[in-house]
């Protein structure tokens, strides 16, 4: 840089000399053309100077020597530019390198004509031979012109001026992929503007996102169901213990009636309204996920008959409900309370898709036997099940979304009908059953949903066994304690009349004192959980620190501190749940009498 400025600066320096020379030249041309004419030159150094002083001779050298860095400068500006234009080149081939090396999608066209100029590595891979030389939305999205949100006039204004970055999100319409895009203008190699778009493929990060919504949906829906749990583990324990004394007055009073007596009958009727309270609660708790699913022998026309009549309570008259049982259908091994669930839950569904002045809602129960596997590779062949079949006449479901039916959360109601999760649960509790659910639905005439649950052939022993025996009884001595007065009446009856010898407290305070004051005089302990005081796993615990050996049976209308489960491990024998029948109680208080005694 500094050469080429001494060159500049010396031939400046030489052409304002030789603009000097040559005016005093001119002024001076016709003496020396004479001179040259009438006089013979001496030799040719004379004819080429025209006899010229010697400060014209220098300003011919200068002349020349102006040439020659003339020469010299332009050389070097085209050796410069030479190197320039090969630097940018070079600069050009490692971007585009760069490019290459990075794991996204990167493409570069022309912002006026789309032509496509560059397609990088990842994305020759992707479609398996580079496209270049052809137009953009052609390639990318296989369109015959210019794609509704190309970003090209976002990134230049009208006068070809840079505005800056667009980023956005798009999904492909083949590969249903996602894409984060980073689009923007830059000068190409050859100086013309283009578009430059580095798209990174996002679809496991909108997974994610998805999910993290799944789960925040979840987590709601976790706290709603927490509100309910609590709200119904108050209403079961206060309802539970109003019930017990309804439901073991009733079948105590049932004894000592004549089955024939009009008293007997309306008895009869009290007592299973409290079985159906009974039942109602066990539901509520289900529902909040706070009770014990067992699965006993139970056959399901009962459960269909009292599903039946709650939701003909809460659907429209102009609804249809029609229904076929098989009255000698046969038992099956599961959760009655599981089972009202999934009858309820399958009548609404249909309740909300049938149209509301001539819909119909046709429910069947029947055994069948399944000769092939063909209707589920779940089922065996030769096997029989029970068939619960739930129809309707409603709109029903598109072949697109049928497989996404039973997914928690899917739902195409609006949202005051639903949640999403009913066929979910349905679902849930079918196969847990060792069942399967099938679909058959077609658009505008209507669902069926045939639930097959495997049929028992007999009866357990233990269970035939508890439906033929009498009341055991005993002659034992009991310790009962429990702060509801009515409720310790009815258990200190009831224990009475098994034969067994009660000492009753309603306060566990004056009890463990009572215990502690005789502990040899007592072989049970029958107690409640929830108390003021000394709550009934304390009381156990202190009972058991004073007398190891001694049998204590929990029995409890609901508690959140003790399940069946804690209590085994707190060395309690037994536990009850309120209300309790007075078959149940003598089969447990005989049971764990007997244990001790075989200890």
């Amino acid at each position: 840089m500094k050469r080429r400025v001494g060159y500049i600066i010396t031939a400046s320096i030489c052409f304002f000399y030789w603009t000097l020379d040559s005016i005093w030249a001119y002024m001076s041309f016709e003496y020396n053309l004479k001179d040259l004419i009438f006089r013979k030159p001496s030799s040719y150094v004379d004819t080429f100077l025209l006899k010229l002083p010697p400060y014209q001779v220098v300003s011919r050298l200068m002349v020349v020597f102006l040439f020659v860095i003339l020469g010299v400068i332009i050389i070097e500006f085209i050796k410069k530019r030479q190197e320039d234009q090969n630097k940018h080149r070079e600069a050009h081939d490692t971007f585009l390198t760069v490019l290459n090396s990075i794991d996204a999608a990167i493409y570069v066209t022309d912002i006026k004509t789309y032509e496509v100029l560059f397609m990088n590595k990842y994305l020759v891979d992707k479609f398996g031979e580079n496209f270049s030389g052809e137009t953009c939305y052609k390639v990318f999205k296989n369109a015959n012109e210019v794609c509704e949100h190309c970003p090209n006039e976002k990134l230049v204004d009208k006068d070809g001026n840079l505005k800056g970055l667009v980023v956005g999100e798009f999904q492909h319409p083949v590969t249903n992929a996602w894409y984060l895009h980073y689009d923007r203008a830059i000068k190409w190699i050859d100086g013309r503007m283009v578009h430059l778009q580095i798209a990174t493929d996002i679809t496991q990060l909108k997974k994610l996102e998805e999910n993290q919504k799944k789960a925040d949906e979840y987590l709601r829906q976790a706290q709603k169901m927490e509100s309910i749990g609590n709200l119904a583990g108050g209403i079961a324990h206060d309802f539970n213990n109003l019930l017990f004394p309804i439901i073991g007055m009733s079948e105590l009073l049932l004894e000592d009636l004549p089955e024939e007596s009009l008293e007997y009958k309306n008895i009869e009727v009290i007592l299973e309204a409290g079985k159906r309270g009974r039942d109602l609660v066990q539901q509520i708790l289900s529902f909040s996920r706070r009770s014990e699913k067992k699965k006993n022998p139970v056959r399901l026309q009962q459960i269909l008959k009292e599903a039946l009549k709650l939701s003909r309570s809460t659907i429209p008259s102009s609804i249809q409900i029609n229904h076929d049982i098989q009255e000698d259908c046969g038992w099956v091994m599961a959760d009655s309370i599981q089972l009202h669930q999934i009858v309820i839950n399958l009548i609404t569904n249909a309740y909300h898709a049938v149209d509301q002045s001539d819909g119909k809602i046709n429910v069947q129960l029947k055994e069948l036997c399944v000769t092939t596997n063909d209707l589920s590779p779940k089922l065996n062949s030769d096997d029989k099940y029970v068939m619960l079949r739930i129809s309707d006449n409603g709109c029903g479901i598109e072949e697109s979304i049928k497989n996404k039916i039973f997914d928690p959360y899917f739902t195409t109601k609006d949202k005051h009908k639903g949640t999403g999760l009913g066929l979910a649960l349905v679902y849930g509790i079918v196969q847990d059953h060792g069942g399967d659910i099938l679909v058959d639905s077609k658009v505008g005439e209507g669902t069926v949903f045939s639930i097959y649950l495997p049929l028992l052939e007999q009866l357990p022993e233990t269970e035939a066994e508890e439906r033929t025996i009498s009341f055991q009884t005993g002659l034992e001595h009991i310790l009962l304690v429990d702060d509801e007065k009515p409720v310790a009446q009815i258990e200190k009856q009831m224990l009475n009349r098994l034969g067994y010898k009660v000492t009753m407290h309603t306060s566990s305070q004056e009890a463990l004192e009572c215990f502690r004051a005789n502990p040899e005089a007592f072989d049970l302990l029958l107690t409640d959980v929830t108390m003021p005081g000394i709550s009934g796993d304390r009381l156990a615990q202190e009972v058991l620190t004073i007398r190891p050996d001694i049998p204590v049976l929990l029995c409890t209308g609901f508690s959140e501190n003790i399940d069946k489960r804690k209590a085994e491990q707190l060395g309690i024998k037994g536990f009850l749940m309120k209300p309790v029948g007075k078959s149940d109680m003598a089969r447990t208080v005989r049971q764990i009498l007997d244990n001790r005694s075989k200890g």
